[in-house]
Formats: C-alpha cells, structure tokens, sequence
C-alpha cells in the first residue's frame, strides 16, 4: 500500500500522465549465519525514462563489523528505448563505525533482437526480477557498465581510503524456454589503504573483501511450472592479497502473479575454508 501511495503521489506532484506511468518496486531481505540484510528498490518510469531509488542495509553480528547496521542509499536513472538502454547511478552509504564510501558510474545495454520494448532487458543493471525476455525463438541482450567507489575508513585520527573501479561485460539471451544471463567483472585499484565493504555481482550479501574478478552465470525456466519460475545460479570471484577464490551455488524461484510477485532464493557460498548459506525472501507490486 505505501509503494501505491508514493507512485501516486509523484503522479500528482509532477503532472505525468497516469495512462504513460509505469511502477515496479519490491522488499527482499536475507539472512544468513551472523548476517542479515534487505533490499528496497523502486523502479519509476514515464515513457522512455526511468528512476530507480534504493536502499541496502546489512549487518554482521561480529565484532569486527561493532554489530552495527550499514545502510547505502542509491539511485539511477535510465533512457530506454527499443534497441538500447542508458543508465547512470550514484550513491552513498554514511560512515558508520568508521567506515563510508561514495560511488557513482554508468551503463548501456543494446538488444540485438528487440522485440519486446526497453521496458526489460535480461542482463545487466536494466534486468528485472521476472525476465520474460523476447517474443519467438531467440533474443539477445549486450552491455558493459563503469563503476567507481571511493572507500573511506577511520582509524584514529587518519582517513584511510581505497579507490576501487569495477568494469562488467554482460549477456543475457532468450533461447526457446530458456532464460540464459552470464556477467564478467574485474577490479582494478588506486590507493589500497581501506578494506572495501559492499556486494560483488552474483552475490546476496555483503562482503569486507577486496575482489579482483568475478565470473555469474544464470539459468531462468520460464513457464515450467505454473506461474512458477524456477532459477539457478553460480558465481566464481578471485580476491587480491592471497585470499581464497570463492564460488556459489544460487537456487530459487519467484511466482509472478501480473501485479504481485514473490520469490525465494538459498546460496551456498564456499570461501575456500568453509561454507555458509543464505536465504532471500522478498516481494513487490508493478503496473
């Protein structure tokens, strides 16, 4: 009800017209040993543009992190069209037991066969929840983004900071039933004096780890069972500074029910001297 009076609200107050106006936003929160997090995005959109407000938190339980709760707030902003998507997004998450960042960056997905509008892409940061893909046998989506975070880390009297820049290729493809995604990202580093704090791609929860790469793949089986979408996932990430290479396994599905969709997910994740797991449960509104 609160998503319905915001996208109201902003009907009102910035004289869009109803009939173009479009809404998709969702709450998803996991847990896991010592952790626990949630998700809230919204997705805004009139005609070819779209506004994509959020807010992640997380907290570990741990002393290493004061059992304190981070919060990042961010945002990004979206042309699509019929063959293409432009994006550009910044955020922030306030310092918290000593630590903050501030980023900001940018993306653009083309679709070599378009046939289903700019509204979804199947892979990069234009990817919905639910991706129906293309109409027929075959559609394919491409793309790159930018990311730049600055990490700030108090200790004592002195900033320490770590510049970080993360650059993704990304593809998602529609193949008979199949909805097949897969994303390379690599890291590079200026100053290394702060430990980064975040999320690398194809992972549901945030990690004090310095990534070098980061290799998901994704496989979605639409209609397979009744409004039940079922999913499955893997991620592979190396770190600098001798750490273990890690890998997940994701399994899960979501319902999709025209407005409502609801949608559950369980990760393996396996740092090379031990294995966790972590479940997330969300749902959301569109129309």
């Amino acid at each position: 009800m609160k998503k319905l009076i915001i996208a109201v609200t902003m009907v009102a107050g910035l004289g869009l017209n109803a009939s173009a106006l479009y809404f998709d936003g969702g709450l998803t929160g996991t847990t896991g040993p010592d952790y626990s997090g949630y998700k809230l995005n919204l997705r805004i959109g009139e005609g070819d543009f779209a506004l994509e407000p959020s807010l992640t938190t997380y907290k570990y339980d741990t002393a290493a992190l004061g059992n304190k709760t981070y919060r990042t707030y961010g945002a990004r902003g979206a042309w699509e069209k019929e063959k293409y998507t432009v994006g550009a997004e910044a955020g922030t998450t306030p310092e918290v037991n000593g630590y903050k960042n501030m980023h900001f960056g940018g993306d653009i997905t083309f679709s070599l066969t378009p046939t289903s509008g700019g509204k979804t892409r199947l892979a990069g940061p234009g990817a919905r929840s639910v991706s129906g893909g293309g109409q027929g046998v075959t559609r394919i989506d491409v793309g790159a983004s930018l990311k730049q975070t600055q990490h700030t880390q108090t200790v004592g009297t002195a900033d320490n900071k770590t510049s970080q820049t993360e650059a993704s290729l990304f593809a998602g493809a529609k193949v008979l039933m199949l909805n097949l995604s897969a994303s390379f990202t690599a890291y590079t580093y200026g100053s290394e004096d702060a430990t980064p704090q975040g999320f690398v791609p194809g992972l549901n929860f945030a990690l004090m780890a310095k990534p070098r790469s980061s290799v998901t793949a994704r496989v979605d089986l639409p209609s397979t069972l009744p409004m039940v979408t079922p999913f499955a996932g893997y991620t592979t990430t190396k770190y600098k500074g001798g750490a273990d290479d890690s890998s997940a396994i994701l399994l899960g599905g979501y319902v999709d029910l025209s407005m409502v969709v609801a949608n559950v997910a369980y990760q393996i994740f396996d740092s090379g001297s031990g294995s966790d797991s972590f479940i997330s449960i969300g749902a959301g509104v569109k129309f």
